[in-house]
């Protein structure tokens, strides 16, 4: 958390306006600034029912009480409850006089030394780490300036409430994650947001914000502050963009599933997740029993995207394991086209054009399989150790190579290819 000391120009109220309403002996010791015994007459006099509504006796109950709250000799715990009835007495007197003359006579410089105060205690409590206490303190704080705000009221010169009190917010959004209170720092974190500011510590407010959206399934809200984390944060993109794809998937399955990752390729077409998992979607419910009643066309057509999209994919970002996909997505399918090859024995020629078309799309499908089959070779090949399933994959994507070598007649490819394989099983 960064802490920052108060500035110690505490605004010092003056006794302004006509007091003469008041007895002699309240006026004659707020003259004297002897505060304390101007506390006791004031107490004492709004003590009576009939003095309870004076405006004038709670307009300075609200100035000495301030004033007292700033005597360094008063204990922290006195400080608080001064200021807390000093805050009260000020409102009180705004209802009582709606003109409120002493405070525009004042610049509100009663308001704003419990302001500072009560800030300047929440400070000495968080370096005395009673988190609980200083987080008191900073929401006091921030009562007094959104009633500042609200009300428009600004102090002496160029002193005002900025609008969003920033520094105070996040102070109180840290605290409150610190003593768990989750839903009350979920409260600060949307000021933060809602101010739009980009600071990089504020990165923690959007995406606390963007979670609660998510589990809440609120679309709008989670859409807000998930384009304002990607517009100030654009490093973390690929992270936002996982939320965004969470979010849309939700519980979705089987065909509606793939028609949101549809969707999804069209709002972020550079997105290689989206892509990828979209493929891995697509083979998954073609093998399921969801799949089944569809026509042959439909299944072919999804056969076809889902080499689209890995190529796609791999476009976007080169991976292992889309380049693994893709070969292995040629590979397999030569094994069908030799399967339908060995059933021809006929020598007619019709036949046997039907045998050299199917001999030419597998020797093109085993080229096809090269660069994806080779470049997955170079992936495999930095890296630093290898477990199990990454000496599989070698050893896979090796044999693709291998049989592509064989079907298009390098040798010396191919040679290499069987020298790499010894190498790998020394791994």
């Amino acid at each position: 958390m960064k802490k920052y000391v108060l500035a110690t120009m505490m605004v010092l109220g003056s006794l302004y306006g006509s007091s003469q309403e008041l007895p002699k002996e309240i006026r004659f010791n707020i003259e004297l600034k002897q505060f304390d015994k101007a506390k006791d007459a004031l107490d004492k006099y709004i003590a009576d029912p009939k003095n309870a509504a004076n405006a004038l006796a709670n307009y300075y109950k609200a100035f000495v009480y301030s004033s007292l709250a700033r005597d360094p000799k008063k204990t922290v715990a006195e400080s608080k409850t001064l200021n807390e009835q000093a805050f009260a007495a000020l409102k009180k007197y705004a209802e009582l006089d709606l003109k409120a003359p002493l405070t525009k006579e004042e610049s509100n410089s009663t308001l704003f030394n419990i302001y500072f105060s009560f800030y300047d205690l929440g400070v000495k409590f968080y370096n005395e780490k009673n988190f609980q206490e200083s987080y008191n303190l900073f929401k006091n704080s921030l009562d007094v300036h959104d009633y500042g705000v609200d009300n428009k009221l600004n102090g002496p010169g160029t002193l005002k409430f900025a609008v969003h009190d920033t520094d105070l917010v996040w102070n109180l959004a840290v605290l409150a994650n610190e003593l768990k209170k989750k839903e009350d720092a979920l409260i600060y974190y949307k000021k933060i947001a809602d101010a739009d500011l980009k600071d990089e510590k504020y990165i923690t407010a959007y995406e606390e914000l963007i979670l609660k959206y998510k589990r809440e399934k609120n679309a709008e809200l989670f859409n807000k502050y998930n384009a304002a984390a990607k517009r100030h944060y654009p490093i973390d993109i690929p992270y936002w963009e996982m939320k965004e794809i969470e979010f849309a998937l939700g519980d979705l399955q089987d065909e509606a599933l793939l028609n949101k990752y549809e969707e999804l390729t069209k709002v972020l077409p550079n997105n290689y997740v989206v892509f990828y998992n979209y493929a891995i979607e697509i083979d998954k419910f073609i093998s399921s029993d969801a799949s089944k009643g569809k026509d042959a066309n439909a299944i072919n057509a999804y056969r076809t995207r889902i080499e689209e999209l890995y190529k796609k994919a791999v476009s976007i970002k080169s991976t292992l394991e889309g380049n693994l996909q893709l070969a292995n997505l040629y590979y397999s399918k030569t094994f069908d086209l030799q399967e339908r090859i060995a059933k021809i024995k006929g020598t007619k020629p019709a036949e046997l054009k039907v045998k050299n078309d199917l001999i030419a799309e597998s020797k093109a499908l085993s080229l096809a399989s090269i660069p994806y089959a080779e470049e997955a070779v170079r992936l495999l090949g930095e890296l630093k150790t290898y477990k199990f399933t990454d000496k599989s994959n070698f050893k896979l994507v090796l044999e693709i190579l291998s049989h592509a070598y064989k079907s298009s007649g390098n040798a010396a490819k191919l040679a290499e290819v069987e020298k790499k394989k010894l190498e790998v099983e020394k791994l």
